[in-house]
């Protein structure tokens, strides 16, 4: 595998609006682009195309630091016109892929968030974001926080297969259980599950117990999209590690997503599974609440899995 290759920037804004009624945040926020997990099915790959980067490759090897993010957003919070609304910290990448052990960038962007109460969602497949539990723990007690760990599988060769840089499946359920322990709360990203090798009713069942006993407060499921900036290197990863699911992921794949009546049953599995291990869905309200937190149970609708443009 290519080392990285870091390239330090200078950014003149770092927010980015997100108008998308389906998602619980205004807003999106990247301290890195590009993302060296290297995750083939990622859909964010085609973000690298706009600064003339290879989607593949340098995707995950070309990666962008903005070295001066805190500087940037202290300056957008301190706005008369901001709102305090709820953002996304890793819209488009993983805020704790490998180059923040190196350049601390999501840790100085935290402690901004914290100083300014930010409703915030964090994402990632990383147990490095166990470093910031300090301000993690002190945020949940003044702020609106939730945690979102990446996590479709137990099964670690296909954790190594499908998503090679990442944390491995029980650094992750570590990563649920410390958070949940220090008074953080934890939801689950459980996608994409990939058809045929993590969608079945024991794999779907074993995933969700270990999350729940992890101390998971929500999950939220996606079935695999293969859009045109992922698809030539998923099929191309399942020919090389499953050859014989590729005529089947041919068939299944001859649009973006699978069938309706495929994801519909998958979702279906994974509801009930979820009711089974008592995981109530919620989610943060998009703006503040002064004195206290509070959550909302929102209607149940099945997600839909959107791009988040820059």
């Amino acid at each position: 595998m290519m080392q990285p290759n870091y390239q330090q920037i200078e950014c003149k804004s770092f927010l980015h609006r997100i108008s998308n009624k389906f998602l619980p945040f205004n807003w999106g926020a990247n301290p890195y682009r590009g993302c060296e997990h290297s995750c083939p099915y990622c859909f964010a790959r085609y973000t690298h195309e706009y600064l003339g980067y290879n989607k593949d490759a340098e995707f995950n090897n070309k990666i962008l630091v903005k070295m001066n993010a805190a500087e940037v957003l202290e300056k957008e919070l301190s706005r008369k016109t901001w709102k305090n609304e709820s953002v996304d910290l890793g819209s488009v990448c993983d805020p704790y892929q490998p180059a923040e052990k190196k350049f601390e960038i999501t840790r100085q962007i935290l402690k901004v968030f914290a100083k300014h109460r930010t409703p915030l969602f964090v994402g990632t497949k990383s147990n490095l974001i166990l470093r910031d539990i300090d301000l993690l723990s002190e945020m949940a007690k003044t702020s609106n926080l939730m945690v979102n760990i990446t996590l479709t599988t137990l099964d670690e060769n296909i954790c190594k297969m499908i998503e090679p840089r990442a944390s491995s499946a029980s650094e992750r359920l570590d990563a649920i259980r410390q958070l949940s322990d220090a008074g953080v709360n934890v939801g689950v990203l459980f996608m994409p599950l990939f058809p045929y090798l993590t969608d079945s009713v024991g794999s779907i069942n074993q995933t969700i117990k270990a999350v729940r006993d992890a101390g998971a407060k929500d999950l939220i499921p996606g079935v695999l999209e293969l859009r045109s900036s992922c698809k030539e290197g998923v099929l191309f990863l399942i020919k090389k590690e499953s050859p014989r699911l590729y005529s089947r992921y041919l068939t299944l794949y001859k649009k973006a997503s699978v069938p309706k009546e495929y994801s519909g049953r998958i979702y279906r599995i994974v509801e009930l599974v979820r009711k089974k291990y008592n995981i109530e869905r919620f989610e943060l309200p998009k703006r503040p609440i002064e004195k206290q937190m509070s959550f909302k149970i929102p209607e149940k609708k099945k997600p839909k899995r959107v791009d988040l443009g820059l």
